[in-house]
């Protein structure tokens, strides 16, 4: 008894951690990747690290005074058709909620720029 609640706490923590969220875009990374850098430079987010070689960004998002800082890691994958995937591969955080959001909005902002 005691082992399968074990095996099952683990495979659930093990899938909580491996869930990603992805979004794919008409338009080509080339296009997607300046369109998310430029936002993640604007509040409520602070650009941490910006890949433009590895198409990676790393954003930080609320304030440590406040309901504590949380970092979102996106990386944005050119498809053969022309298209671009971004993936929010941001460690979870019981919520998931900041990479979503920040999907969200980039889809928000590159459908404002057509």
């Amino acid at each position: 008894m005691k082992a399968t609640i074990l095996t099952s706490l683990v495979l659930l923590s093990s899938l909580a951690w491996a869930k990603e969220k992805q979004r794919s875009f008409e338009q080509p990374c080339a296009t997607v990747f300046p369109i998310a850098e430029k936002m993640s430079s604007e509040k409520p987010y602070h650009l941490l690290l910006d890949g433009k070689v590895d198409m990676i960004l790393r954003v930080e998002t609320g304030s440590f005074w406040k309901a504590g800082a949380a970092d979102i890691d996106v990386q944005f994958t050119a498809n053969p058709d022309g298209t671009c995937t971004v993936t929010d591969n941001s460690p979870y955080s019981g919520v998931r909620k900041n990479g979503t959001v920040y999907l969200d909005r980039l889809e928000k902002r590159i459908s404002e720029t057509k």
